[in-house]
């Protein structure tokens, strides 16, 4: 006996019904959990954060990384649109403002596209207030121009009591991330403050400093730092340069004259009987201001100088310092650095 057609038939298009609705609610579910992950935060913070992404770090890691931090939730969806719309490949280092009205999906397309919050500004050791403001200049921050006046500006100067005629010397050499919106000036101070962080850490680590003013330390330091680039000669750098001092003997500085010259590297006999101050060959004492920004190492090594008695040395082919006693000796330690091959 057959069944009824018509049943069959209802049934068979009850149960496509019922599948149908239940792809559709399947659907409406997965566009909603996905557009709360990429579309909402957790919660809703009243200011921004700074994010820092290191090197090397995976999309996976930054992830889990803001979900923990409550910027975003549903860290595994992430990561699967991250997949499926192909950001987890390339995530820029660098470090990132996120604001309260970004989502969670502008914050990840913004990690992938490299948009930047921040400039990122790194001085070596040793770069003097020129090459400081060049960099500064690149990154847009103001002109040379602008900078360089700033840098010499007597009313901000005391307002940072800056005990010299440039803030040279007193811009910390290291890496700092800047908001788009920094001026010169606020840069410049940033820079002042971790100088003063890093010269009153040493200050309180050193018991028997030079008697010598902070100018002068610092002044000194940046012969140092131009003197040598290995910080285990620094200190015997810094005792030969004060044993000078104490006995009177002019300094002799080849990147003194260089930073009279402007800079240029190759110095001639003549050169050094140009009339400057900076000109160690020629006047007696340290140079009227620093000749560049100094590092932590140079600044501990005027600190704590070394208790040598040399009062000379000269620089081999290799880097090396050969040092001496006395005149005689520096003229053998000179004729033999020529010899060298």
């Amino acid at each position: 006996m057959m069944g009824n057609p018509l049943g069959k038939l209802w049934h068979m298009v009850g149960q496509r019904k019922l599948l149908l609705i239940a792809f559709m609610l399947a659907g409406l579910f997965f566009l909603a959990w996905n557009e709360r992950a990429l579309l909402h935060r957790p919660s809703s913070p009243s200011t921004s954060i700074v994010f820092h992404v290191l090197p090397g770090t995976t999309f996976r890691s930054v992830v889990f990384e803001l979900s923990r931090k409550g910027v975003t939730g549903y860290p595994e969806t992430l990561v699967f649109w991250g997949d499926l719309l192909g950001i987890d490949t390339n995530i820029q280092a660098g470090v990132y403002e996120i604001s309260p009205e970004m989502s969670p999906l502008k914050i990840l397309l913004d990690l992938h596209n490299g948009q930047k919050y921040f400039y990122r500004l790194t001085v070596p050791e040793g770069f003097t207030m020129e090459q400081v403001a060049r960099r500064m200049a690149r990154l847009g921050i103001g002109s040379e121009k602008e900078i360089l006046s700033l840098s010499s500006d007597p009313v901000f100067l005391k307002e940072e009591n800056i005990p010299s005629t440039s803030v040279e010397g007193f811009l910390f050499p290291d890496t700092y991330f800047l908001p788009k919106a920094a001026s010169a000036k606020d840069v410049f101070q940033m820079m002042i403050s971790r100088f003063r962080t890093v010269y009153q850490s040493i200050q309180k680590e050193s018991p028997h400093p030079p008697e010598l003013s902070e100018k002068d330390l610092v002044t000194l330091a940046s012969i140092v730092q131009k003197e040598t680039g290995h910080p285990k000669d620094m200190a015997i750098v810094a005792s030969i340069f004060i044993n000078r001092l104490h006995q009177h003997m002019k300094l002799q500085s080849d990147p003194t004259v260089i930073y009279a010259l402007k800079g240029r590297r190759k110095l001639h006999s003549r050169d050094l009987r140009i009339d400057s101050p900076y000109n160690t060959y020629r006047y007696h004492g340290l140079p009227p201001t620093p000749i560049d920004n100094p590092g932590r190492e140079a600044l501990k090594a005027v600190f704590n100088p070394k208790p040598v008695s040399y009062l000379y040395f000269i620089s081999d082919k290799h880097g090396s310092q050969i040092y001496s006693d006395t005149l005689d000796g520096q003229d053998r330690a000179i004729r033999k650095v020529f010899r060298e091959p």
